[in-house]
C-alpha cells in the first residue's frame, strides 16, 4: 500500500518548535545496557556480549594497502533484513532480563541521531544535509527509529579507492571474538526530558586495569545466567534460536568491556588535518571518550596515539547547545507526530522542500511477535521471575540463614567456600542481610544504581521472605517520609538528628512498593505516589543521590508522568553526590557514595 501524506516539518518550523527549560541540551545518566558482535555464519548470527577489538598498535611505521572487498554500511540491516533491530532487544533482554522498556521514549541507532542533528544545523555534519529515511513504529509509550538505506552495503574493486580505515582496522586492533565481523553497544542516557536507548557500532577498546573487574560485574553474572539456562558453555561455538519467529542465533562469547574504554578510529591523509568538531557529533551521540586520529603518506602511517577526547566532546556540546536544545524540541515533535499517527511509518528528508515528511505505512512492523509482549504490564514481572529459582525445600534454610546469619556462620560447620556458595544462590545475599540488621536505607548504599538491579532484589527479598511493608499502604510510607525520631547510624559513626533514618528507611519501602505492589493504582495512587516523590527529590540533604535517583526512577518506571508533573520533577535536578552538598550536620555525601567500584555506570 502507498504511504499516505501525513505531516509535515521544515527547517522554518525549527524556529517556532518549543524549547522547554526541561530540553536540557546535554547527555545526562549515561549507562552501558548490553553490547553483540556480528559473526561470519550462512543464519544470521551474535554473540552476546561480543567485544570491542582490542587496540594493540605495531610499533613504528606501517605500510598497509587500501581497502577492498566487502564492507559494511548498515550491517544490522545487511545481515538481518528481516528486523534490523532484533539484535538489539535480544541482546538487552538476555543481559537485563527486568528492563522495563516501557520507561523509555526512544529506541534508536547512533545513525539516526547524527541525522536529525545535521538536519537542524547542516554545518554539524562533515558530509552536509544529504537525503535520508527513518522507519518509525509505536509501541505503548516508546518510539523505535530504524536506520534505512539505499545500500547496506558495498564491494570495493580492485582498481577503485576508499581509503585506508578498513586495513588500518586490521593491523592496529586484534579480535576478541572468533569470526566476528564488527561490535554493536547498546547504551542508554537522558536528554532533551527524553530516555534514550541508542546502538552504535565501536571500532575497538583500550585495555584498563579496571576491565577486568567490569567484566565480571552484575552484567556479566546477568548474562551467564540467561544463557546457562540455554544450555551453552562459554566459547563454544555453538549457538541457539531465539524463538520459533525468528532467524537470528545467539551463542555465547565475549566480555562486558567498560564504555570508557571504548575508542573511535579515524583515517586521513597527513595534510588534511580531521578537527574535533569534524568527529564531535559522532562520538556526542554514542558518547564515545577515546579517538584515534591516524595520519598516512601514500598508505604509510606512523604511529598513532589514542587521545581522551571527552573534555572536547562536553565542551563542544557547550558551544552547540542552542542547536542541541533544537535537536531535543525536534524529537519531541517527532514523537508527538508518531504518537498521534501510531503503528508503522517512515519518515524521510525531502531535498526539494527542505522539510521531514512523516508518511503512516500500513502492516509494515519492525519487530518479531514475541517482542512486543516485552512492553506489556507483566513482562517486568515475567523478566524477573525468569531469575535462577530457588528449590522450595531450601527457602526455609535461607530464610533461618537471614534471620541468624552471624550466628550460624560463627557455629557453622561448613567452609567459608561452602558458606559463599550459599549466599551466591540469591541475588544480594550479603546486601540483604546487612540491610535488614542496620535498616533498609542501606540498601541505596550499598546497591548497584540500575532500576534493574533493584528489581532483582526485590525478587530476592520475596524469596526470603522479608516483610518490608509490614502492612502499611502507600499513605502510609509517606507519612514515614517525615518521622522525627533520632538515630544512632554505625556506619556514620554518628547519630542522624532528625528525620533522616526512619525518612530513608521509608523511602526504600516506597520503592519496593512502586516495583511490587500490584495493587497501586495510577488513577487512586499516582497523586499521592507523585507527592511523595516530589517531596523526596527536592530534599537533597535529608535524601542523597542514591536515594533520590532511584525513587524517582522506580515512580516513573510505575506510573504514567504528565508532562506537568515531568516540569515539577525537573525543578530539582538529581547531580551526583559530589555536588550534593558536601559535609554538613545533616548527612555526609560519603555515606552514599564510597566503595562502590561495581557499579561501573557511576560516573
Amino acid at each position: 500500500m502507498a504511504p499516505v501524506l501525513t505531516a509535515e516539518i521544515t527547517r522554518r518550523d525549527l524556529e517556532d518548535l518549543p524549547t522547554q527549560p526541561s530540553y536540557v541540551a546535554s547527555i545526562t545518566d549515561v549507562r552501558h545496557l548490553s553490547s553483540y558482535n556480528w559473526i561470519e555464519a550462512p543464519t544470521p548470527t551474535i554473540a552476546v556480549p561480543g567485544s570491542p577489538a582490542l587496540w594493540s598498535a605495531p610499533g613504528g611505521p606501517r605500510q598497509l594497502k587500501k581497502d577492498s572487498g566487502l564492507i559494511y554500511i548498515a550491517q544490522n540491516a545487511a545481515r538481518h533484513p528481516d528486523s534490523p533491530l532484533e539484535p538489539l532487544f535480544r541482546a538487552l533482554h538476555i543481559t537485563n532480563p527486568s528492563f522495563d522498556l516501557r520507561s523509555i521514549d526512544v529506541v534508536t541507532d547512533r545513525n539516526n541521531i547524527r541525522k536529525l542533528l545535521s538536519f537542524v544545523n547542516p554545518g554539524l555534519s562533515s558530509n552536509g544535509l544529504e537525503p535520508f529515511t527513518i522507519g518509525i513504529e509505536v509501541i505503548k509509550n516508546t518510539a523505535i527509529f530504524c536506520r534505512e538505506e539505499t545500500k547496506t552495503h558495498e564491494f570495493i574493486g580492485l582498481h577503485e579507492f576508499k581509503g585506508f580505515g578498513h586495513e588500518f582496522e586490521k593491523a592496529y586492533t586484534k579480535s576478541r571474538v572468533t569470526g566476528d565481523t564488527g561490535h554493536h553497544r547498546i547504551i542508554a542516557y537522558r536528554f532533551g526530558d527524553l530516555n534514550f536507548i541508542v546502538r552504535h557500532e565501536t571500532d575497538g577498546y583500550v585495555a584498563t586495569t579496571l576491565q577486568a573487574s567490569s567484566s565480571k560485574g552484575p552484567e556479566y553474572d546477568g548474562l551467564s545466567g540467561m544463557l546457562a539456562s540455554l544450555s551453552l558453555s562459554p566459547n563454544t561455538g555453538l549457538s541457539v534460536a531465539t524463538s520459533a519467529e525468528s532467524k537470528l542465533r545467539i551463542r555465547k562469547e565475549g566480555e562486558v568491556v567498560p564504555l570508557h574504554s571504548t575508542l573511535e578510529v579515524k583515517t586521513r591523509v597527513f595534510h588534511k588535518r580531521l578537527e574535533i568538531r569534524d568527529v564531535a557529533p559522532q562520538l556526542w551521540v554514542s558518547q564515545t571518550p577515546k579517538l584515534v586520529r591516524a595520519y598516512h603518506r601514500n598508505g604509510t602511517f606512523q604511529e598513532p596515539e589514542v587521545e581522551d577526547v571527552a573534555d572536547a566532546i562536553r565542551k563542544w556540546e557547550q558551544d552547540n547547545h542552542g542547536d542541541l536544545r533544537k535537536l531535543a524540541a525536534l524529537i519531541n515533535k517527532i514523537l508527538s507526530v508518531a504518537k498521534e499517527l501510531g503503528g508503522s511509518m517512515v519518515m524521510r528528508y525531502d531535498t526539494m522542500g527542505d522539510k521531514l515528511v512523516v508518511s503512516k505505512v500500513a502492516g509494515k512492523k519492525m519487530l518479531p511477535d514475541d517482542l512486543y509482549s516485552k512492553w506489556d504490564d507483566a513482562s517486568v514481572e515475567t523478566a524477573v521471575s525468569r531469575q535462577p529459582r530457588i528449590p522450595e525445600t531450601s527457602l526455609t534454610k535461607y530464610r533461618r540463614y537471614l534471620e541468624s546469619h552471624q550466628q550460624l556462620l560463627s557455629k557453622s560447620q561448613t567452609s567459608t567456600a561452602e558458606s559463599s556458595k550459599k549466599r551466591a544462590d540469591v541475588p544480594f545475599f550479603d546486601v540483604i542481610t546487612y540491610s535488614v540488621e542496620h535498616g533498609f536505607r542501606h540498601f541505596f548504599r550499598r546497591m548497584p544504581c540500575q532500576l534493574a538491579d533493584y528489581r532483582v532484589l526485590c525478587n530476592s527479598l520475596n524469596t526470603l521472605a522479608v516483610d518490608v511493608v509490614k502492612q502499611q499502604r502507600l499513605q502510609d510510607v509517606v507519612r514515614e517520609l517525615k518521622t522525627r525520631d533520632d538515630d544512632y547510624d554505625p556506619l556514620e559513626r554518628r547519630a542522624i538528628k532528625g528525620s533522616k533514618a526512619g525518612a530513608r528507611n521509608a523511602a526504600f519501602t516506597m520503592l519496593y512498593l512502586f516495583l511490587v505492589d500490584e495493587s497501586l493504582s495510577p488513577a487512586r495512587d499516582g497523586t499521592v505516589a507523585y507527592n511523595a516523590v516530589l517531596y523526596i527529590v527536592s530534599h537533597g540533604r535529608k535524601f542523597k543521590y542514591r536515594t533520590r535517583k532511584m525513587v524517582r526512577e522506580a515512580f516513573e518506571a510505575r506510573f504514567v508522568v504528565t508532562h506537568k508533573q515531568r516540569m515539577g520533577l525537573d525543578k530539582w535536578p538529581i547531580t551526583s553526590s559530589q555536588q550534593d552538598g558536601g559535609q554538613d550536620t545533616e548527612g555526609t555525601t560519603e555515606e552514599e557514595a564510597d566503595d562502590y567500584l561495581w557499579d561501573s555506570d557511576w560516573s
